[in-house]
């Protein structure tokens, strides 16, 4: 409990996170590991379980809060305004530095007892979806090559005292889209003599409504959101230009691929029917979470060990990105 209010109360954002670094790295201090900076703003630590381990097994959290102010009130509430660690990665971080004491009391006190070296990695910028990638451009698991990932997420869903494990599809692709239509702006008194692109977008917004309904199985998964609109001025005149943005989460690569697709077709057939030119953007921001049937047994009898068999559950997908 202790880590988890002490990192609530100093939460620090993307790739900025020069306090709570400092803090990892206190908490590992005493521990009989290998502390390295793989990559900036990231913490890895390493156990050799000393017993010849060929391999190693790797455990990730995540380390960056949200931009929102906190008004809980609580004792340990943040201390830096307009940040708040609204996602539970403080939770996260605990339980990791929980789990490498563990392994660093085990190690010494009962050698032999765990069989794989471990790896501990403290990955920024998860709400930016972006660290993972990052970590992995500059190498993270080259010197060590874990032959296995594991990682949670809180779920306020699941009661008290449970834990949810899951092989297969668990959280969603995440897709982002900008489309743009240029027309020709103008009086609204002559609409003849004008492309309107605001129509135009709007035309675009209720048809890439329908892909979901209609290119989409009854029982496969998928979300489109368009999340802004930008066009128009004030009463008298047409504007040169409309454009939209929003997200595509699902979690089969080929629904995925297929969604990708329409909005694509829609964008510049709309575009053409209405006599604008279209700018299209998409912009692929994560890959879904899909857990390996190999490791389930694994996650399985951890969750078992610590809560009892009959407190593993089978989360919901959810559509959401991790």
């Amino acid at each position: 409990r202790r880590y988890r209010r002490d990192l609530h109360r100093i939460p620090e954002l993307d790739f900025d996170l020069p306090q709570t670094i400092a803090y990892i790295e206190g908490a590992l201090a005493p521990l009989a590991c290998e502390v390295t900076h793989p990559c900036p703003s990231c913490v890895c630590a390493f156990f050799d379980a000393g017993v010849g381990a060929t391999h190693a097994t790797a455990i990730r959290a995540d380390m960056d809060a949200l931009p929102i102010a906190e008004a809980t009130g609580a004792v340990f509430a943040s201390t830096h305004p307009g940040k708040m660690h609204a996602c539970g990665h403080d939770g996260h971080m605990a339980m990791a530095l929980a789990a490498a004491t563990y392994v660093d009391r085990t190690i010494r006190e009962q050698p032999g007892a765990i069989k794989h070296n471990v790896l501990f990695v403290f990955q920024p910028a998860e709400e930016k979806l972006k660290g993972a990638k990052y970590m992995l451009e500059h190498n993270v698991f080259s010197q060590y090559k874990p032959s296995a990932v594991f990682g949670l997420h809180n779920l306020p869903e699941l009661p008290v005292g449970t834990v949810g494990v899951k092989a297969g599809p668990l959280m969603s692709f995440k897709d982002g889209f900008r489309i743009k239509f240029i027309g020709k702006s103008g009086h609204t008194s002559t609409p003849q003599k004008n492309v309107d692109p605001t129509v135009a977008i709007a035309s675009l917004v209720m048809s890439l409504e329908t892909i979901i309904s209609r290119n989409v199985g009854p029982l496969e998964s998928a979300v489109l959101t368009v999340c802004s609109i930008q066009s128009g001025t004030p009463f008298t005149t047409t504007i040169d230009d409309a454009e939209i943005t929003g997200n595509i989460r699902s979690l089969e690569e080929d629904v995925r691929e297929r969604i990708l697709k329409r909005v694509e077709l829609m964008a510049h057939g709309t575009a053409e029917e209405f006599g604008c030119t279209c700018e299209l953007e998409l912009i692929p921001i994560t890959r879904g979470v899909f857990n390996s049937e190999s490791l389930l047994k694994a996650a399985s009898d951890a969750g078992a060990a610590v809560f009892g068999v009959e407190n593993v559950k089978v989360p919901s997908v959810n559509m959401a990105s991790e």
